[in-house]
């Protein structure tokens, strides 16, 4: 299978970190999750970031730790949802990775974070429905703009979209 990182991008709740780490699994390749590395290097969680430092410290934190990885061959990443804000994260994307993006309608997403709302910042406040839809028309198309091929996980389990995927990257190998 090819070396180049393979990078999961796309909408909080999706399955990005799920599928990320299943598929690594699969290849026997290391599997490195960006946020949980910006936690790491800023010995801190993102929601104690945001609190203390803001988002824009975030995003620097993020960005500097995505250049990192993608330095590395061989590696799956889980990126946040808005990695693909900055200009420089979608250039190093486009450049150096295999981008591969999952998505999942909005009802769905908020089932699968139903427990994990305190630790995402974004979706603090009284309509996380909303905040989700809002996001979402602002950063899918920056999203689509970068796969190289895209997902909808609204009906599918870890398992299968990993299998999808897995026929995709050998199909890809077997044409190059």
């Amino acid at each position: 299978m090819q070396h180049r990182p393979i990078a999961f991008i796309g909408p909080m709740g999706s399955g990005k970190s799920r599928v990320a780490a299943s598929l690594a699994r699969r290849l026997d390749r290391p599997c490195l999750d960006l946020d949980a590395e910006v936690e790491q290097r800023a010995g801190r969680t993102i929601a104690a970031i945001f609190k203390d430092d803001g988002e824009v410290r975030f995003r620097e934190l993020e960005r500097t730790g995505l250049r990192d990885m993608l330095m590395l061959d061989t590696v799956v990443i889980a990126t946040g949802g808005g990695v693909v804000l900055a200009p420089e994260n979608r250039n190093l994307l486009r450049d150096r990775a295999t981008v591969v993006w999952l998505h999942a309608d909005v009802p769905t997403r908020l089932q699968r974070m139903r427990d994990e709302r305190a630790q995402r910042p974004l979706l603090h406040g009284d309509d996380p429905a909303t905040t989700l839809a809002k996001l979402d028309a602002t950063r899918t198309p920056f999203y689509r703009g970068l796969a190289d091929l895209d997902v909808d996980t609204s009906s599918m389990g870890v398992d299968e979209v990993v299998e999808h995927l897995m026929m995709w990257l050998q199909q890809r190998e077997a044409a190059a």
